[in-house]
């Protein structure tokens, strides 16, 4: 019998999407497009960005320590990378406890799998590309809210190279700093700090080849993963994105400069869960949304109440950030890097209504508490 219990299985779909946003290019622009400075900007640190945006096509392969600071402790791991174009890329995290540690994901072309190594949970689907790899949001989006600012030379991996502080115009905090080779323009290191100023994650390549020319064996890795079946997972092309968004009643721009750029549906469970990802040209914001309600989503231990609008919701401060609420049969869950602050901001501008079960609902409900706390013989 048993009914649907979600569990925290949106962690995961954050960790490997902010992983791949991470090694495959930084802020990346559609193809052919590049970033104007803005007025009052930094044109140095602008023109190191943009030469980063073209260093999305570049060949390269290497090996990427990655670290991740929240309430939980530190943890870090590993990365091999594999980046033959914009449209191939392998990214394996072998060794656990790492923060996506036994994950492989394989972007081939169109067709895109993601796989937990070694429980065999793999899911595979087409992707909707338009150029680059991962729509991550375009350098002009991105300076019209955060100012970039060359700090100082670097020297990483005997490469030449550039400091680039990423502050937010509102309040003039700085929310990043990415170390650019000079010449390619490939993103070296990458660190992201929490509203104290402390390193909250870190991105550093301590071995990388480049030029490098892939080979077969390089782009399509022996399996790892035990011979399950594949779970369905669909990403939308652009129409379909815009269709879905429409459907769930969200809006495809949301406060603090966010647009829907990608999304996908999966498999959790005996329920499909939604996923639409808005992006501020320099950070992801995932929008979850899957049948049930609240009390089973398995949100983190810290997560506090938030009154919202409309409704009552948990909100956390540990990275991933997130909001949850209801919205009528649907739970509704904001996942990212961003400040608390803009991920309520964005909880307040997107469909928000209580749970109301019906009769047969209700009766089910308490055959099921009663069936999971009585002992029967």
């Amino acid at each position: 019998m048993g009914r649907y219990r979600p569990g925290a299985w949106w962690r995961v779909a954050v960790a490997v999407s902010t992983l791949a946003v991470a090694m495959a290019g930084g802020a990346g622009a559609p193809a052919g497009a590049a970033g104007a400075p803005a007025a009052g900007g930094d044109p140095a640190a602008e023109s190191l960005m943009d030469l980063n945006v073209k260093a999305s096509r570049s060949a390269y392969e290497g090996t990427v320590s990655v670290t991740v600071n929240n309430a939980g402790g530190t943890r870090s791991g590993q990365l091999h990378v594999v980046h033959a174009d914009a449209t191939h890329l392998v990214i394996e995290a072998p060794d656990p406890p790492g923060p996506v540690s036994g994950s492989l994901l394989i972007q081939d072309g169109q067709n895109r799998s993601v796989a937990r190594v070694p429980n065999g949970a793999v899911s595979r689907g087409q992707t909707a590309l338009a150029g680059d790899l991962l729509p991550t949001g375009n350098l002009q989006q991105m300076l019209g809210k955060y100012r970039v600012v060359l700090e100082s030379p670097a020297r990483v991996l005997q490469r030449d190279a550039g400091v680039v502080r990423i502050e937010r115009i509102a309040d003039g905090r700085a929310v990043e700093r990415w170390v650019i080779e000079a010449t390619t323009g490939l993103l070296l290191q990458r660190q992201s700090y929490d509203a104290a100023g402390l390193v909250e994650r870190s991105f550093t390549f301590t071995a990388l080849r480049e030029p490098y020319v892939p080979s077969d064996t390089d782009l399509h890795p022996p399996s790892q993963v035990a011979p399950f079946p594949a779970a369905p997972q669909r990403w939308f092309s652009p129409d379909d994105l815009s269709h879905k968004a429409r459907a769930l009643g969200v809006p495809e721009t949301l406060p603090a400069g966010y647009r829907l750029e990608s999304g996908t549906s999966f498999k959790a469970g005996r329920a499909t869960v939604v996923q639409l990802v808005y992006s501020d040209g320099l950070e992801d914001v995932s929008l979850f949304a899957q049948p049930g309600g609240l009390a089973g989503l398995g949100l983190p231990a810290v997560a506090g109440r938030v009154r919202l609008n409309k409704v009552a919701g948990r909100r956390w401060e540990s990275f991933p950030r997130g909001v949850a609420w209801q919205n009528g049969p649907t739970t509704m869950t904001l996942v990212g890097a961003s400040p608390t602050g803009e991920l309520t901001q964005m909880a307040n501008a997107l469909p928000q209504a209580p749970l109301r079960r019906s009769l047969g609902q209700r009766v089910r409900h308490l055959i099921d508490w009663v069936e999971n706390r009585i002992p029967w013989t």
